[in-house]
């Protein structure tokens, strides 16, 4: 087929002539491939009211079917790994429900049709972490979470009525809870049993699915209670229970236009991939007179029966652009804070999707987001905000988090005087710098360490104004050109290292080299990923995106030239695919209060 691309939908300062987009000649019309196929996987939950009660039904969809339930939550769903190395799910509820009653059946559906990959996600990631009879270690993991858990479930209990943040808490606890009963074949067929007594079992199931929302916070979870077997443990598959988390980002002006992306680094293991658009019409607090929630719909790159992206990547609703990358504690004293944190504390994973929800502006989401700190996945946030470009106050907000301190930042006089804003896992606020024990890491190690000197400061300063368009954009983020690029040097055996690059592949360093720093030796870890959008794509909650290491000058990453693991569950062998586009489609007529705007994918080539 022919797809348009036209200025409205990707720039609207911007002609585009012909380019070189990866490789083909292309002008302005793109041929692009559907992907999304004729029949993805779509159910919904329908509800009828028989003698007082509200009973559920769980079904497959056709038309006929759409158009004459009352539905509470629809969720379509297409995998299509093997073809882009992404899947897409969409999960829409209706605000004629209850909020409680939208989150629950939301999660569920979203388990329920992503379950094969789910079930492949956990095997291939945390499965085997803690197995019955649970070790020391594991006890003291559990006796955090459920302490934890606990204390999120009676915060939002006694205070949803009137705290917009412990609301949304509550709703992501139940969408939580219908994810866990989807997994376990569990399906509750009526309302009244959906109540707090039911969802305070989630006490107990911490040790279950649950552990897959904590791939960011549980690295610094395990480091601050101190169970080495966990921080350096491995699952059946050769493959760690933690992954190391860090990423790159770019926010660059070309015209009057903005592009921003994101690189995740991370573990290959985790690389079962789902770009997710979630339309929950939530009110902002458990009142019939509250307003809908601003960021009510969400676009964002995440995993499988996950209810954030760990990434981090989100477009809201209300014209945000949310992401980061993550920086490491060196300040080991620091860790108190989050051993004495269980009773006082919300992951970041679940804080930062509250924010997503709840805020408006650049500064709105920060103050949500610092309350309840719980000090673990530390990272630098970039909060954009389209609605104030160009270049008003508040149009780039950062946010560095540390255990017991968020510290904050209005940068968008560097963004304009520089032309870029660029984040790679350094700390740019002073008192963050010095506090989380980076600037005593550079007195040891020197530049590596050192905000505006490392290896990515200076590639992105020498490189940033090849940006004029998405192609090229594209192909800074996926840069890795470390046996030639100076920049990729280090006094090591070989002379060089794959991580000093924009998206590193750790995996082709020298497993039997010698590397004075940790990061830059052999490990099956790298830029997994690339997300980019521009003005007019935030608006659209519309991204484009490529999944798997860089291939622009390297080899295809292949599990089977790896011979130290076992090839996770569902990941092809050969990652080579190209960059994809989301669109909405609308499969069918709008029902009530429930729309049927489905997020589809589309190759380009």
């Amino acid at each position: 087929m022919f797809f348009f691309f036209n200025d409205m939908t990707y720039n609207s300062n911007r002609q585009y002539g012909v380019k070189m987009y990866f490789g083909v000649v292309i002008t302005f019309l793109f041929m692009l491939v559907e992907i999304y196929g004729e029949s993805p996987s779509i159910a919904l939950i329908s509800a009828k009211e028989n003698k007082s009660h509200l009973y559920f039904h769980y079904m497959t969809l056709d038309k006929e079917t759409f158009q004459n339930s009352s539905m509470v939550a629809i969720a379509a769903f297409e995998e299509k790994i093997n073809t882009t190395g992404w899947s897409s799910l969409t999960v829409a509820t209706s605000s004629d429900f209850p909020d409680n009653l939208q989150a629950y059946w939301a999660g569920f559906l979203e388990t329920n049709l992503t379950l094969s990959l789910t079930v492949s996600q956990w095997i291939n990631t945390v499965k085997d972490m803690c197995p019955i009879p649970l070790s020391k270690d594991c006890e003291v993991l559990q006796k955090y979470l459920s302490e934890n858990m606990a204390y999120m479930l009676n915060e939002a209990y006694k205070h949803g009525e009137h705290n917009p943040f412990w609301y949304q808490v509550g709703l992501q606890l139940w969408q939580l809870k219908g994810m866990s009963d989807a997994f376990n074949r569990k399906f509750i067929d009526r309302a009244d049993l959906l109540n707090h007594s039911y969802l305070n079992t989630m006490i107990d199931e911490v040790m279950g699915i649950y552990l897959l929302q904590l791939n960011g916070d549980l690295g610094d979870l395990v480091s601050a209670l101190s169970v080495p077997t966990l921080k350096k443990g491995k699952n059946k598959l050769g493959h760690p229970f933690i992954a190391s988390p860090s990423c790159s980002a770019l926010i660059k002006i070309v015209d009057n236009n903005v592009y921003l992306s994101h690189v995740t680094w991370s573990t290959y293991s985790i690389m079962l991939r789902v770009l997710k658009h979630y339309n929950f019409p939530w009110k902002t607090v458990n009142n019939a007179n509250s307003q809908k929630i601003p960021g009510f719909a969400i676009t964002f790159s995440s995993y499988p029966t996950l209810t954030s992206s760990v990434d981090d990547f989100y477009l809201t609703s209300a014209n945000l652009t949310i992401t980061e990358t993550t920086n490491n504690v060196y300040n080991y004293s620091l860790w108190n804070i989050v051993r004495n944190g269980s009773k006082n504390s919300v992951f970041t994973f679940m804080r930062g999707m509250v924010a997503n929800r709840l805020a408006k502006t650049g500064d709105e989401w920060i103050e949500y987001f610092k309350y309840n700190n719980s000090g673990t996945y530390n990272n630098q946030w970039m909060i954009f905000d389209a609605k104030q470009w160009p270049r008003n106050k508040g149009s780039l907000m950062i946010a560095e988090q540390l255990p017991g301190i968020v510290s904050s930042l209005d940068v968008t006089k560097i963004l304009a005087i520089q032309g870029y804003w660029a984040s790679y896992n350094l700390p740019f606020i002073d008192d963050i710098y010095i506090l989380s024990g980076t600037k005593n890491m550079a007195k040891i190690h020197g530049d590596w360490y050192v905000h505006n000197m490392t290896t990515r400061a200076k590639i992105f300063r020498r490189d940033h104004h090849k940006v004029v368009d998405f192609p090229s954009m594209m192909s800074l983020m996926r840069y890795n050109d470390f046996m030639n690029d100076p920049l990729s040097a280090c006094p090591c055996k070989p002379p060089y290292t794959s991580n000093k690059a924009i998206s590193a592949r750790d995996e082709l360093n020298d497993p039997k080299g010698q590397y004075p720093i940790r990061s830059w030796s052999y490990r099956l870890h790298g830029g997994t990923d690339a997300k980019i959008v521009d003005l007019s794509m935030t608006i659209q909650l519309n991204m484009i995106a490529i999944s798997g290491p860089t291939y622009d000058n390297l080899p295809p990453f292949r599990w089977s030239l790896i011979k130290d693991v076992e090839k996770p569950l569902m990941h092809p062998d050969k990652w080579q695919f190209p960059p994809v586009v989301t669109r909405f489609i609308d499969y069918l007529s709008k029902n009530g209060n429930i729309s049927a705007r489905f997020l589809s994918l589309e190759s380009l080539f």
